[in-house]
């Protein structure tokens, strides 16, 4: 292998939220590794780093935001690739000129999908339930032509890509079968991890977080103030604080407002994520589709107990039995708030889970998942 290989990530802003979380812990390893990292981005936030995170790659900014489209950013990802002699490119997101890029140079590009395979298919079932125009596309016999489409993008980002990274297991099995790709194969299982808590607080507060962007298509906070709605008035001295930014925070303020919501708090955008994840008892997700969601591992390393629905595969691997948190199915919401009414009423079970939940978060830890990050890299340098 080649010494200091040079290998670039791009990102549309950066950091933002969880892929990007991953690729500052990935690329600080591999840099320790001996591995040289630059992050392309349109937008540096310098302010979002983790509190007390030490980069160690470099970051480079791109001409403007549309890297899946733009020829501008095309070709300074060309360019810069050529003039640095970058080995491998990765990206979370489908770029349209990947097939060019490959053939002006001789870059390996590696996809890693960060979220449940064919996770549109969720969106549309969701969607099916509360939207007329969605149930309609469906009865009208479009539902094949859906399927072809993005079944489609899936192989022709597979086409391309030198190799195919998904978050666990169960998802590769997902893209294998799905696109009928044979035992020799481009999939590779490559897990999120975290840096596991070294200090952890047992001495938690009556406090429940979210922690997250605000963005409806996928989070629906939404659903969590109507859980609170149901579950609060029987949870005397409990607080509800939701921790992040995104587009959907004035309707989730205004919503909260109309449901006459009391102990709730929007605490916006932090670097020092930790100071909630000490005080808090339990992290509540209520999505309707993630690939593997960084807050959980960083709540069970921090002794905080996620209630989650089961809607992604993703969710049996991270909770996988009862000590581990709690599973919903999706999307209860009276189940939801009664579990969350149960488990704030049971302190010695409250104590027994953080100690599980930090053993759990150890399965997490770069010790543990980089290995496969490595081999993969180690195979496509050869």
């Amino acid at each position: 292998m080649k010494e200091n290989p040079h290998i670039v990530f791009i990102h549309k802003e950066f950091p933002c939220s969880g892929a990007e979380k991953v690729t500052c812990a990935t690329a600080n390893f591999l840099c320790a590794n001996g591995y040289r990292v630059t992050i392309l981005a349109a937008k540096h936030n310098e302010d979002f780093y983790p509190k007390n995170f030490k980069r160690r790659f470099e970051v480079v900014l791109l001409p403007n935001d549309r890297i899946k489209t733009s020829k501008a950013v095309a070709c300074c990802v060309r360019d810069f690739i050529i003039g640095n002699d970058v080995r491998i490119l990765v990206t979370y997101r489908e770029l349209l000129y990947a097939k060019w890029i490959k053939a002006k140079t001789d870059v390996k590009v590696v996809f890693h999908l960060h979220n449940s395979p064919f996770y549109e298919f969720l969106d549309i079932e969701e969607k099916k339930s509360r939207k007329h125009w969605v149930k309609l596309i469906y009865y009208c016999g479009l539902q094949w032509l859906l399927t072809q489409f993005y079944e489609s993008k899936y192989r022709r980002v597979y086409s391309w890509a030198d190799a195919y990274g998904v978050l666990c297991k169960d998802y590769r099995q997902v893209i294998i079968d799905n696109l009928k790709l044979p035992t020799d194969n481009k999939v590779w299982v490559l897990p999120n991890f975290i840096e596991t808590a070294t200090a952890i607080n047992w001495e938690k507060q009556k406090e429940i977080v979210y922690v997250g962007r605000l963005n409806r298509r996928d989070k629906r906070v939404d659903r969590l103030l109507h859980i609170w709605k149901k579950a609060q008035p029987k949870m005397l001295g409990w607080s509800l604080k939701i921790v992040g930014e995104g587009r959907d925070r004035a309707n989730l303020q205004a919503l909260s407002t109309y449901l006459q919501l009391e102990n709730i708090s929007f605490e916006g955008q932090t670097n020092n994520v930790k100071r909630y994840y000490d005080e808090a008892s339990i992290l509540c997700l209520t999505s309707t589709f993630e690939g593997w969601p960084m807050v959980v591992a960083e709540a069970q390393s921090n002794g905080v107990i996620p209630i989650v629905y089961d809607s992604f595969l993703g969710a049996k691997e991270m909770i996988s039995t009862e000590e581990e948190g709690i599973l919903i199915a999706p999307f209860d919401e009276e189940a939801y708030a009664e579990a969350l009414v149960r488990l704030t009423s049971e302190p010695q079970r409250l104590e027994r889970m953080r100690r599980f939940v930090v053993q759990k978060a150890n399965n997490y830890s770069i010790q543990r998942t980089s290995e496969a990050w490595i081999k993969m890299l180690c195979y496509l340098l050869k």
